[in-house]
């Protein structure tokens, strides 16, 4: 890209942010505004809008993408969400092909530009920032769950994108079993993401407290010292969490490193750092010596999407 300015945008199912970088201002994404998806038809309205606020509807600009979706294609579907983007559509307002990337493939990204107080240690090894040499996993858990990996090869880290939050749930204990008994009898496919997610922490919550519902995701994480139910979904949450997170380390051979994102995991930090969440991450018939020594942090930024949208700019 040089030293000209581009557009970032995190596209994600509710809202997407977009911004500005490069140019004599740097890397760092600036200009940032929030869209709705209910307030704007399509992906290019809201796009327009923004170049509109920030006098550059008639700019040429190079631009990256970080879409809550797998990225494959001319038109991308958003998970969840009734917009989808067009490559083409994009290209026709700012007049350059777009870098379109899954949204954890950037904050896979991201953490490559950040400080080392960024990354917030959980129970385990210390982490240590990513290095070209290492093999790293990175799960985002908010209103999804994102995965993807960041893998050394010639000197650089590559992000490799997954749809993996998809795979199929594989209940351990009674009380995933109870969960998984009772997504089934609602007619549900049952995935990791129908548990570790904003959604699945509600769904989590009606089927071990018998039916009963809460409104928010922050009524449960809230409510742990007052609410037993709270309490018992917060550490099936956090002890399922540490298994996939062991399972996502095999998969990818990240023995230098887990790192987990998204809003409901900042929620959950003391929760991650208690004792069941790395038993379970370990319960390994095999490599559970080798899975102890896998460090485990907590990112504790909001902004990575939009960072690593930058960086694959940069990179462009």
């Amino acid at each position: 890209m040089g030293n000209s300015v581009g557009l970032v945008a995190d596209i994600g199912r509710q809202s997407v942010r977009f911004g500005l970088t490069g140019g004599a201002e740097g890397d760092d994404p600036r200009e940032q505004q929030r869209f709705f998806n209910t307030d704007h038809p399509t992906f290019t309205s809201a796009l327009v809008s923004y170049l509109t606020r920030v006098g550059l509807r008639d700019a040429r600009l190079p631009s990256a993408l970080a879409v809550a979706g797998a990225v494959r294609g001319e038109l991308i579907n958003l998970t969840g969400s009734r917009w989808y983007i067009s490559l083409s559509g994009v290209e026709a307002v700012l007049r350059e092909r777009p870098i379109a990337l899954n949204e954890c493939s950037a904050n896979a990204l991201a953490l490559t530009r950040l400080p080392q107080d960024a990354f917030t240690p959980l129970s385990g090894p210390a982490p240590k920032p990513p290095v070209p040499s290492g093999n790293y996993a990175v799960v985002g858990v908010g209103t999804g769950l994102g995965v993807s990996a960041l893998i050394g090869s010639d000197g650089k880290l590559v992000p490799v994108q997954s749809e993996a939050g998809h795979i199929g749930f594989a209940p351990q204990t009674a009380e995933e079993e109870r969960f998984a008994a009772f997504c089934r009898a609602r007619g549900m496919l049952v995935e990791v993401e129908t548990l570790l997610s904003a959604s699945g922490l509600l769904l989590a919550y009606e089927a071990l407290s018998g039916g009963k519902r809460l409104l928010t995701p922050e009524d449960v994480t809230r409510n742990v010292s007052r609410d037993p139910v709270c309490k018992a979904v917060v550490q099936m949450f956090a002890a399922h969490l540490g298994a996939f997170v062991g399972d996502l380390a095999l998969t990818f051979d990240a023995w230098d490193g887990v790192f987990i994102t998204g809003a409901i995991a900042r929620a959950l930090q003391s929760d991650l750092a208690a004792p069941c969440f790395r038993k379970r991450m370990e319960a390994r018939t095999a490599f559970r010596r080798q899975l102890s020594e896998v460090p485990v942090a907590l990112v504790n930024r909001n902004d990575l999407e939009l960072i690593g949208a930058a960086a694959a700019l940069r990179n462009a």
